[in-house]
């Protein structure tokens, strides 16, 4: 890195570590942080079993606008529909949490990456799986895209 990219690297962790520092925006920057999440575990078990919106929706009983609805971030996902799209991708998710901590050290961060287990019930056994999204975003691109620089509540 450049000292430019290092300075606002140095910046934007500042910044973030502001817009977190305050319960409220913490609690809503969780909660997107999870949608989001999600969202792009949905889509990526949709690209391992090559399966498209419309296939999706068909076996679950929507129509293809819920699902792209759904991935995008426009409609709230309950957890039984979650459920519901995961065993129609012949996958079962299982939940785990952490201690809230302040902002994470940048090196705190990687190693702390969620790891999420997914049974396929094809196969009858667990695979670990390193989440990673496939086009990361930044919390202020995470943040606009949930409402919440518009709700006042951004840079």
């Amino acid at each position: 890195m450049n000292k430019t990219s290092v300075s606002a690297a140095a910046k934007f962790k500042d910044k973030f570590e502001e817009f977190v520092s305050d319960e409220r925006r913490r609690r809503l920057y969780e909660r997107e942080s999870l949608a989001f999440d999600a969202c792009e575990l949905i889509s990526h078990l949709m690209r391992t079993e090559r399966t498209n919106k419309a296939e999706l929706a068909r076996r679950i009983g929507k129509a293809k606008s819920d699902i792209t609805q759904l991935l995008s971030g426009s409609r709230n996902m309950t957890l039984h529909t979650f459920a519901d799209i995961t065993f129609a991708l012949g996958y079962r998710v299982e939940f785990k949490a952490r201690p809230l901590r302040s902002v994470r050290s940048e090196a705190d961060a990687e190693a702390a990456k969620p790891t999420i287990y997914m049974y396929r019930f094809a196969d009858h056994h667990r695979i670990k799986h390193p989440y990673q999204p496939e086009t990361p975003q930044t919390p202020e691109k995470h943040a606009k895209s949930a409402g919440l620089v518009n709700a006042g509540l951004g840079a």
